[in-house]
């Protein structure tokens, strides 16, 4: 119910009361592409956008200017990344990216349903394909999840249905595939080519609708294009069907095929030849090309089969190499009007990281196209981007006082080495100021670590160890040893590493061993005067070595295999791979931990408790996500006193976030509308908050009255709060453009 003059008067106090008790504690961080970075005396156009490992590209109006805009969609850590188009360019424009749905994976496409002229979003879901639909506003970008109705359960699920075998049932797409969502018939609405769960033999599923705002779908044909995969080989079997198909198919063409069990592909359809009916580029899970299917042209999906291919497509240029199974994308990326091909690897690790986005040119028209390589970095030429798993270090690397940049990473992909992966560790030297930094890249192989030290995911933390002025390292390895690497200049602004002891030990002479991804890091834990180690592994935990001896001469002994009782592996398993950091808040250190879900865990109650359990204030600090395999780095970057974020993630690049006090909670004016357009019922609440009219999902976060937030996410109208305290809470809702604050009492 609305609010009565009454109720909005107390209401105001107790905001008020609720903003003293906050006062000071209104920081939040917003990510930006701000900072410059040189690279090769060229200033890349989007250093800060995480990198690209698995890109999936759609086109969409971002900004309501009506140009389309960019939308990625990296597989590998399931996230969104969104781009501006100005002046022919792609600008990374992060602000966008919560306006998606938070719970898209593996794969996403772009299209328009209902031909409203706004591009709804299709993306998997467990059973098939689900389907957010496009309700935006204006400039408020905006999607809803849409249900459908199957009879058999006489119920709503999340999937499309198509009408099969006279059921509905939904239209199964494995989640290693990419299905086709493109307008197969040519009769103005979108149709469905998916690979069955039967075989290796494409079903179709034929649009029946006469409204476009509704999807009513009908498999058409069980083996459509007459044509299997081999299973065998990368090169299709053409002529063949189905031995059970649908009673009446489009393409009748009885012959007997061989049931192969399928394990993955990719499916993009367009005219290849300018004759009107669609042909097919396919991916394959266990092959690094691409095969191109031609259709005969006869009628527009009557009696039509797949008569010639071409199984290292486009051959008549340079063919798509990828290592392991290209996905393909039809979208124009030059800015001509003339739709390109796009072609990214569809696997989530072992193929090609850092050359992965393959950018052919369509120098001819849209139902006619010649595709040519122009390279194959798209984007990621203009980002930073190492490969796989980017950690960054902040560091001053030079004795100038400004802080630099280090970034390591797991590895990039390099098939001419048995362990596929060559890791090293990039510099990048602030020549700004510590008031407007900008980081120039000064090596590739910083102090030539990858040749010290015979291993991957090369991970440095650095300080001085030996009481000379200068800065020595530690470097955590992928088989989970420690490495001491001393500067052994005589020259401070010069930094000179030389391996001296390897792999690391203790006072007995035993090597740490921490299993698997030891990431170190140097701080002062026990505030006597020398530099303590601590070290983040593989299964989620922390390890606190103790520098018994003094700041001239370390000697570290392992006290605890459970520092802090930190942990940041999920309930489901024992893979976290924590990579921890400190910072100094005044006289407080707080710690703050990557995780391999990507959330960053903020923990304090550190100081004079470490043989204790540290206190989590924060099990998703800022809602930062930045993709998974997240390396939280923290400094001041700007010098106005607020502390800044460089997070690297397994996408390789680098994601910035700027500290910022014009947060949710300002103590100056109130930014939210007292007087909200939504309801909360009921009231009191006991295990779940239902919030009437909201429309789209929005993101919450539920604070208590000493301003603590006990609970954040994202909600299409239900909040679960059970797991609370009783007593009053407030709930804030954010669009990206506006907030609203509602109170609630839990009982």
């Amino acid at each position: 119910m609305y609010l009565t003059l009454s109720k909005k008067i107390s209401i105001l106090s107790i905001l008020l009361m609720f903003l003293s008790l906050v006062k000071g504690q209104n920081f939040s961080l917003v990510q930006q592409n701000s900072i410059p970075v040189i690279v090769n005396n060229d200033t890349l156009l989007n250093p800060w956008t995480g990198g690209f490992n698995s890109a999936q590209i759609s086109k969409i109006d971002l900004n309501n200017d009506q140009i389309e805009d960019l939308f990625v969609f990296d597989r590998s850590s399931d996230k969104v990344i969104t781009f501006i188009s100005e002046n022919n360019s792609f600008i990374y424009a992060p602000e966008y990216e919560k306006l998606f749905p938070s719970d898209l994976k593996n794969w996403v496409l772009l299209r328009d349903f209902n031909n409203d002229g706004e591009k709804d979003l299709f993306s998997y879901v467990s059973g098939g394909i689900g389907l957010w639909k496009n309700t935006s506003i204006g400039n408020e970008l905006s999607f809803n999840s849409l249900s459908f109705f199957q009879p058999s359960i006489n119920a709503n699920v999340p999937y499309i249905l198509s009408s099969q075998y006279n059921n509905d049932v939904n239209i199964y797409v494995v989640s290693s595939d990419v299905p086709c969502i493109s307008d197969i018939d040519n009769d103005g609405d979108l149709d469905i080519l998916n690979f069955g769960v039967q075989g290796s033999v494409i079903e179709y599923h034929k649009n029946i609708s006469n409204d476009l705002d509704t999807l009513i779908f009908e498999m058409k044909n069980a083996c459509w294009g007459n044509f299997s995969e081999s299973g065998l080989s990368n090169t299709c079997t053409l002529f063949d069907t189905c031995l059970f198909n649908v009673p009446n198919p489009e393409d009748s063409i009885s012959v007997t095929r061989n049931n192969l069990r399928h394990s993955g592909s990719t499916i993009l359809s367009l005219d290849l030849n300018n004759d009107q009916v669609k042909d097919l580029i396919l991916g394959d899970v266990s092959y690094s090309n691409l095969v191109a299917l031609y259709n005969d042209s006869i009628g527009v999906n009557l009696n039509t089969s797949f008569i010639s291919q071409d199984t290292l497509f486009p051959s008549y240029s340079v063919p798509a190499d990828l290592h392991l199974f290209p996905a393909t994308f039809y979208e124009d990326m030059d800015h001509d009007g003339i739709k390109d091909l796009i072609v990214s690897p569809n696997s989530t690790s072992e193929s090609e990281d850092k050359e992965s986005i393959w950018f052919y040119k369509n120098f001819g028209g849209n139902n006619s196209p010649q595709f040519y390589l122009q390279n194959k970095n798209f984007l990621q030429e203009n980002t930073i981007e190492l490969g796989r798993e980017s950690k960054p270090l902040i560091v001053d690397i030079n004795n100038d006082q400004i802080l630099d940049l280090l970034v390591s990473n797991f590895g990039e992909f390099d098939l001419s080495i048995p362990i596929h992966y060559n890791s090293y560790i990039e510099s990048y030297e602030n020549v700004g100021t510590n008031e407007n930094p900008i980081f120039n890249k000064t090596s590739s192989d910083f102090q030539n670590i990858s040749s010290q030290i015979n291993d991957i995911n090369l991970i440095p933390t650095l300080g001085d160890l030996d009481g000379d002025g200068d800065l020595d390292a530690i470097v955590g390895d992928y088989s989970g040893k420690l490495h001491f690497l001393e500067n052994v200049s005589s020259n401070p602004a010069i930094i000179n590493l030389s391996l001296s002891i390897s792999p690391l030990t203790d006072i007995f002479n035993n090597v740490f061993d921490f299993g698997f991804n030891a990431h170190p890091t140097l701080f002062d834990i026990d505030n006597d005067n020398d530099l303590d180690l601590v070290v983040g592994e593989a299964i989620g935990n922390l390890n606190y070595i103790e520098n018994i001896g003094d700041s001239i001469n370390f000697n570290f002994d392992l006290r605890s295999e459970t520092f802090g009782g930190v942990s940041v592996s999920e309930w489901w398993t024992n893979i976290g791979m924590s990579s921890p950091i400190f910072h100094r808040n005044g006289s407080d250190i707080e710690l703050y931990v990557g995780s391999k879900r990507g959330a960053i865990y903020k923990y304090n109650n550190i100081d004079n408790n470490l043989s204790g359990n540290f206190n989590l204030v924060d099990s998703n600090f800022n809602n930062i996500f930045a993709g998974t395999h997240s390396t939280p780095a923290i400094y001041d970057l700007n010098n106005d006193s607020l502390i800044d974020f460089i997070i690297g993630n397994k996408r390789g690049g680098l994601s910035l976030f700027m500290g910022t006090n014009d947060s949710l909670i300002s103590t100056s004016s109130i930014p939210y509308e007292i007087e909200n357009k939504y309801e909360i019922f009921p009231v009191p609440a006991k295990d779940i908050i239902n919030i009437k009219n909201l429309k789209k999902q929005l993101h919450f976060e539920i604070l208590s009255l000493t301003g603590r937030k006990v609970g954040s996410g994202y909600t299409k109208g239900a909040i679960p709060v059970s797991k609370l305290n009783n007593g009053i809470y407030f709930i804030i809702l954010e669009d990206g453009i506006h907030r609203n604050i509602l109170k609630f009492v839990k009982c």
